[in-house]
């Protein structure tokens, strides 16, 4: 037993050593992944935005109620010589959004002035690109809204990094990425 002893100590010393060799290696590799984010998929996040105001609005959101999804806002730095707007984003962010609203089983309308029963729930918003580091973030702030009353039902904001899919939809052409600023 007495000779066991340093052999164990000798053997969790060394693979404790071996362990620490190993964690800068797995973090290097993993770090640059995370910070980068290059497989944001505009889908998802949309879906996920979506799932979170269902979420949050609770009972005040309801399957028979008429909802619309207005069209996203692109709020633009007009203190720019030349603004460069990207209304294409937002009409794809709002068409995935009253997709997932239909796969949910909401009823969406397409006009605000609904005729049918009642006022209806809107979801609207703005979403804005902004410069962070060599690359670009676009910041998406939405807000659900009781027409009947006016009051604000919920709100969800987030951002995603400016990946190739999104610059895709701010030209319309996928062989052509625009500057981002």
């Amino acid at each position: 037993m007495g000779r066991r002893l340093p052999f164990i100590a000798v053997l969790l010393l060394s693979s404790s050593l071996l362990q620490g060799g190993c964690v800068p290696m797995v973090a290097s590799v993993a770090t640059p992944m995370i910070i980068q984010q290059k497989h944001v998929n505009l889908v998802n996040a949309s879906y996920a935005a979506v799932d979170s105001i269902v979420q949050q609005s609770g009972k005040r959101l309801v399957l028979e109620r008429p909802l619309v999804v207005s069209g996203l806002q692109e709020i633009v730095d007009t203190s720019k010589e030349k603004p460069i707007r990207h209304p294409a984003v937002g009409q794809v962010l709002s068409e995935q959004m009253r997709d997932r609203f239909l796969q949910l089983g909401y009823d969406v309308v397409s006009s605000p002035v609904y005729q049918g029963g009642g006022a209806p729930v809107e979801l609207s918003g703005t979403y804005e690109f902004v410069k962070s580091g060599l690359n670009g973030t676009m910041v998406v702030s939405l807000r659900l809204t009781d027409r009947s009353n006016g009051k604000l039902i919920t709100v969800y904001n987030y951002s995603l990094p400016v990946t190739y899919e999104i610059r895709k939809h701010m030209t319309g052409n996928a062989n052509m990425l625009p500057p981002l600023f």
